[in-house]
């Protein structure tokens, strides 16, 4: 058992410089102009590191110069799934959505919450006040303190909105708020039907490197829903989702 577990360590300590090297090399290919080689060692050396925004938005940037626009689009909303409020992704996103004709979508209410406050204090201020409410609360009621006035009011705001921050922090974060976001990476697009057969209705076409919400999945055909409002089936095919499945 110890002699696995040595094996396991020395593994994991010679693999270290081994990313490194494939990341100075994806960056060295990128300055050098070599972006599809470049876009290759970005994404080898993810497959095995911690998921980074900068290190999505690096990969996004390398497809881009590289003509992978879909693909560009999809990394870097990726980078802001891991931080809303990393600016230059979302430019590049936007830029990238300019380039490939797809409709600018206005942010939602919860982009607007992210752009005004860091979800990480909303989280800490609503368990911070939680707790305060909590421990007013049972310390009125060991005291056995009259339930009115002031300190009752206190304790009973901190708990209302305690968890009225948690939970805005928590519809608010990307990784709930997109849990069903993909992207289509089919070229030349997909397109929405009626029913999930290939000679139904066509509802609408989906545009390469749009979005889309998957909400069921029967066999090898997706039913989802457009950024405007509209619903019907398309091929899973080439629909990549932004949360990449545990």
């Amino acid at each position: 058992m110890r002699n696995s577990l040595l094996v396991v360590l020395c593994t994991a300590l010679c693999a270290l410089p081994v990313r490194a090297d494939v990341l100075a090399d994806a960056r060295a290919r990128y300055a050098d102009g070599e972006f599809a080689q470049a876009s290759k060692l970005f994404e080898q050396f993810l497959e095995s590191a911690a998921p980074q925004a900068a290190l999505f938005f690096e990969l996004g940037r390398s497809q881009r110069q590289d003509g992978q626009d879909a693909a560009a689009a999809l990394s870097f909303r990726r980078a802001l799934v891991l931080d809303p409020r990393f600016a230059p992704a979302r430019a590049a996103l936007e830029d990238t959505n300019a380039d490939l004709a797809i409709p600018r979508t206005p942010p939602g209410w919860q982009q607007r919450v992210i752009d005004h406050v860091s979800l990480d204090h909303l989280t800490l201020a609503g368990t911070l006040l939680f707790w305060i409410g909590a421990f007013a609360l049972a310390l009125l009621v060991f005291r056995r303190a009259p339930a009115r006035g002031l300190p009752l009011v206190f304790a009973i705001l901190c708990l209302v909105f305690g968890l009225a921050s948690l939970a805005i922090s928590w519809v608010c974060d990307p990784r709930i708020a997109q849990r069903t976001d993909a992207v289509v990476l089919t070229t030349g697009g997909t397109s929405l039907l009626s029913s999930p057969a290939d000679q139904s209705e066509k509802i609408a076409s989906i545009p390469e490197g749009g979005l889309v919400k998957i909400l069921s999945q029967r066999g090898r055909w997706f039913y989802g829903q457009t950024p405007d409002g509209r619903r019907g089936w398309f091929l899973t095919q080439g629909i990549i989702p932004v949360i990449p499945p545990a």
